[in-house]
């Protein structure tokens, strides 16, 4: 019931500030659509859209169609069209619903990392590899190895990764993406981990700055880090946290690093694949204990900008994927974190010059 309310009121808000659903040129929003455990963020720009992930719990699938319908209803200069797809990595939580997108929107360009191992958590990735020519659709593969060819490490871009203009003209830049090459260090499961082969993306508006990471983990990140250190390259003031709020999902250098006036995580809520009798439910915030007190500590620690007012959320304290019977949770104070478990969707607006409001439909 809160979740159809949410999209409700988010379309309602909007049609009351522009005629006909257009944008001013100087305004954008980031939707960072409550799907549960997992991740989809609609970037909306004056002039086009574009997807970053397309996943969702098996269950909130029909919540992302359904919000990106009632998008399209507002945004009829769009003519139901996304500009592009970019899936960080090949995990369903990401990717879940690339093909009930096909089958209801226009899509004109795709971008992965271009990896193709086989596993049941991975075959959405490989079947819009394999099928996106169908739907007239542009295609790219981002692996590490590209981006660190790049002269001058100014990362990866072209009218696939960044397929909308406008007189406010959005830029969308990959810093990373998969590992052709293994890392020297590296074990045979950092390698395969998809986590460590998320792409790195980064997205400008005038003066307005996003970066997202996927499940970008620790291993993976000191890779970027070493390649970008001493650069503004992953500066930016809106950041992603990695892997839903884990504690692996986060670091202090990779904070150091981007700079982030603010910060979100995009995770269930915290009892979702929680059990009264039994181990809880795999691959669920609940049994991931997402997001973690050690990553919200280090975040609320780190971030510049307050939220509005202070509330108590719940973190995870515990995990039950190290032999634990259950997952532990607690209550912590919020002053400055965005997350979808608390907020529900979050709508981020931001002016050419850098100005933000956040909105959330809980």
């Amino acid at each position: 019931m809160y979740r159809f309310k949410s999209i409700i009121l988010c379309v309602l808000v909007f049609y009351g500030q522009f005629v006909f659903g257009q944008l001013p040129a100087d305004k954008m929003y980031a939707h960072i659509i409550d799907v549960g455990q997992g991740m989809a963020v609609l970037m909306e720009f004056p002039q086009g859209a574009v997807l970053i992930d397309a996943g969702a719990a098996p269950d909130h699938e029909v919540t992302l169609i359904n919000y990106l319908r009632a998008f399209f209803q507002r945004r009829t200069d769009l003519n139901n069209t996304l500009n592009g797809i970019i899936i960080t990595h090949q995990h369903i939580d990401h990717n879940i619903a690339l093909d009930d997108l096909t089958r209801n929107f226009k899509i004109q360009n795709y971008v992965d990392n271009g990896r193709r191992r086989v596993t049941n958590t991975e075959v959405n990735q490989i079947w819009m590899q394999n099928n996106f020519h169908k739907f007239g659709c542009r295609y790219e593969a981002i692996t590490f190895d590209n981006a660190r060819a790049v002269p001058n490490h100014t990362g990866l871009t072209d009218i696939i990764i960044d397929p909308v203009n406008g007189s406010t003209d959005p830029k969308i830049v990959i810093y990373s993406g998969a590992f052709v090459a293994h890392p020297a260090g590296w074990s045979k499961e950092e390698y395969e981990d998809p986590h460590n082969n998320s792409m790195v993306i980064k997205v400008t508006f005038g003066d307005a700055s996003f970066l997202f990471s996927g499940d970008l983990e620790e291993s993976g990140m000191k890779q970027v880090l070493d390649l970008y250190g001493g650069t503004d390259a992953l500066k930016a003031d809106v950041m992603q946290v990695g892997d839903h709020g884990s504690r692996s999902g986060i670091s202090s250098g990779w904070i150091s690093a981007v700079k982030p006036k603010y910060a979100f995580i995009s995770c269930g809520h915290w009892d979702d694949g929680w059990a009264l009798e039994g181990k809880p439910k795999l691959f669920t915030a609940f049994a991931y204990a997402n997001p973690h007190v050690e990553s919200v500590k280090l975040l609320e620690d780190s971030l510049t900008i307050s939220r509005p007012t202070p509330f108590a959320g719940c973190v995870g304290t515990k995990d039950s994927f190290n032999g634990s019977t259950t997952s532990e949770f607690t209550e912590y104070l919020i002053h400055k974190l965005y997350c979808t478990a608390w907020d529900g969707t979050i709508v981020i607006s931001a002016t050419a010059s850098g100005q933000y409001i956040f909105n959330t439909h809980q």
